[in-house]
């Protein structure tokens, strides 16, 4: 610690004032953290006293979340950063002493997981409204759109995953044959492991090839888990909670891999598992051009003055022009009266049109039939100008989001966590821009006065 540093710990009224002067201070401001943590009841550790004084409130796992995406930093690099940036500290609402240091790497994952289970979407997003109103203007008009948050996941194929299976079963059997003092079981895991190899070495994979590897690797599979099964029966094994339920999930790809090996394979299997480790993600076809088919959560969008809402988010595929009218009943419960709305073309279904009519909702959809002349010129105007905005602000904050505030690429590793990570990665993008609003007002003010 630096003497300036030093003299501003000692005088607590300049630090803040020193905090408020910089970006995170002003970031700081544009959260309402009291009213968050309001929502989220404290860790069990923390009320209970025993062990070691913990380093963060609710307040400091919230704080400490918005500071990983909006520094796009990851879990250990973001402790790194708080041990020497006295800004950062204060961020978090925590002073550390000189030498002092906080070791604990996983404090974020630790944080993650705990607001992942407990947090409730709507409560929070009606604090940061309610917070966020007087900074926001034209609250009666609004927007939505549907993305994909894809998760890290290697990209799947059914040979993949079927490898995937006999590996992760062959490892559990050896471990537990290892702790008994057993033997290696002699299954051919080697020459499984090669023909696997030789397959994927090939540039051009026929479908006769692949048909025969995911017959062979089928009937490899069945055998280990009869093998499994056989070693846990006869030595009676305790397995853990998290292998029973894993053991579950290779069971239930089995059986879908298997209807599709020897069923009919045009036929669509019914939440088909493409991830052993992420087995709640779903394939989502797009129809896009670059990426067809994308794996993450789908996530319906709700944009008000420039600052974007989770409407809903789903790891299934899901319609996205269903979602019509509980776009605008979020609208209504967070900023009241929704006077204009818009959204892709997709969304102008005659039950949403509809809607919209009987609730006076002007929109950007297209009019059917023939048109009164004296008002078509004025509301084509009013379509055009909706459609840009639309275009130009909404999926421009999908893009944003992707690109700087770690949305791109989903590294959570269940489906609460991934849930914390897209919707306070939303947050910190919206707190940004609520930010330079809130310094746009002081420094109007400071002119005028």
């Amino acid at each position: 610690m630096n003497r300036y540093t030093a003299l501003l710990f000692s005088h607590p009224e300049l630090l803040h004032e020193k905090f408020s002067q910089t970006d995170l201070g002003q970031l700081y401001l544009s959260i309402p953290f009291e009213q968050l943590a309001s929502t989220i009841p404290p860790p069990p550790h923390s009320v209970s006293g025993l062990g070691c004084k913990p380093w963060l409130d609710v307040k400091g796992g919230i704080a400490l979340q918005i500071l990983k995406h909006y520094l796009q930093l990851s879990d250990a690099s973001l402790m790194e950063r708080i041990n020497t940036d006295w800004a950062m500290q204060m961020f978090c609402g925590i002073q550390l002493k000189s030498g002092e240091r906080i070791r604990d790497k996983n404090l974020p994952s630790f944080w993650r997981c705990y607001l992942g289970k407990q947090m409730d979407v709507g409560k929070m997003q009606k604090e940061f409204a309610d917070f966020w109103k007087p900074y926001m203007q034209e609250t009666s008009i609004s927007k939505q759109d549907a993305t994909c948050y894809e998760s890290r996941i290697a990209h799947p194929t059914d040979i993949k995953l079927l490898w995937e299976c006999c590996e992760t079963e062959y490892g559990w059997m050896q471990e537990e044959r290892r702790k008994l003092r057993l033997r290696k079981s002699r299954s051919n895991f080697g020459r499984q492991r090669k023909a696997f190899l030789l397959y994927q070495r090939n540039r051009k994979k026929t479908k006769r090839a692949e048909k025969k590897l995911r017959k062979r690797l089928l009937k490899y599979l069945l055998r280990l888990m009869e093998l499994m099964n056989e070693l846990v029966e006869k030595y009676d094994l305790k397995l853990s909670k998290k292998k029973i339920r894993k053991i579950k999930t290779l069971h239930k790809i089995y059986e879908q891999q298997h209807q599709r090996a020897y069923g009919n394979a045009d036929e669509p299997i019914k939440d088909r598992i493409v991830s052993l480790s992420k087995p709640y993600i779903r394939p989502i076809v797009r129809g896009k051009e670059a990426k067809s088919v994308e794996f993450g959560a789908k996530v319906n969008k709700l944009m008000v003055d420039g600052i974007g809402f989770m409407e809903h988010i789903s790891f299934d595929a899901f319609n996205e022009t269903t979602r019509f009218d509980s776009a605008i009943y979020l609208h209504r419960q967070l900023f009241g009266k929704c006077t204009h709305h818009s959204a892709d073309r997709i969304y102008a279904t005659n039950k949403n049109r509809k809607y919209a009519t009987s609730q006076n909702i002007f929109t950007n959809f297209i009019p059917k039939g023939k048109q009164k002349a004296e008002h078509s010129e004025q509301a084509s105007i009013m379509r055009k100008l909706l459609t840009t905005n639309h275009t130009t602000v909404l999926e421009g904050s999908f893009g944003n989001e992707k690109n700087h505030y770690l949305l791109n690429k989903i590294n959570a590793r269940n489906q609460s966590t991934e849930v914390c990570w897209i919707f306070f990665g939303m947050m910190a993008a919206n707190a940004s821009i609520i930010a330079n609003r809130i310094a746009e007002q002081t420094q109007h003010k400071a002119r005028a006065a």
